[in-house]
């Protein structure tokens, strides 16, 4: 299971995880938005690495705009593998890195975009919770997103102070790799897992 900010498994609000949730009163639900987003993305790597080495500039600025620059298609493919499989595990949870976040962020938007192109047929098919309505995927990033830090440019982030990230909430160790576009290793790609329940329980 995937630690993201809210509990993405627990789409009713009366049981274990009382947290408001504005995405899901607006139609959303989490957990077969991020499923339909990476099974569609299965085929987008498939494509890209069909593709020559030498279009992976263009075609990577293209498909991840925030993260083309740390890798080839294979570190995509690996990251989407790890999140699909923690997705699905049943037993730990997996707490995510920004190379994660940073990935889930470019795939969605992309996702969003053709979703919100598409006629209510396919909309339905794709989403069939949102009954067609547009897929306001801001408000997924605003609701379950613990990290979007990797929205800084590189002058923007290389700027602040220590004291300044940590205020700001930028304490990923992973953070400077992704802006200044550093391959990642296998243990960054891979996600934490953890048996303990990432949310409050209030009583």
């Amino acid at each position: 299971m995937l630690a993201f900010k809210k509990n993405i498994y627990n789409s009713d609000s009366s049981t274990s995880d009382p947290t408001p949730r504005p995405a899901l009163s607006l139609g959303i639900d989490p957990l077969e938005l991020l499923k339909a987003a990476l099974l569609e993305e299965q085929e987008t790597i498939d494509f890209l690495e069909r593709q020559p080495a030498e279009f992976w500039r263009e075609d990577g600025r293209k498909f991840y705009p925030h993260l083309y620059s740390v890798g080839h298609s294979l570190i995509m493919k690996t990251l989407l593998e790890n999140l699909w499989e923690g997705l699905l595990a049943q037993d730990d949870w997996h707490h995510m890195n920004t190379y994660h976040y940073c990935f889930l962020y470019d795939v969605l938007i992309r996702f969003a975009f053709n979703y919100n192109h598409d006629n209510y047929e396919e909309r339905n098919n794709t989403l069939p919770r949102l009954k067609g309505k547009p897929l306001r995927i801001k408000v997924f990033f605003q609701e379950y997103f613990k990290n979007t830090v990797f929205l800084l440019s590189e002058d923007q982030y290389n700027a602040m102070t220590g004291e300044e990230k940590i205020e700001k909430g930028y304490d990923c160790p992973t953070q400077f790799g992704v802006i200044n576009g550093l391959t990642p290793t296998r243990e960054e790609m891979d996600l934490i897992p953890s048996k303990d329940y990432p949310y409050s329980i209030y009583v």
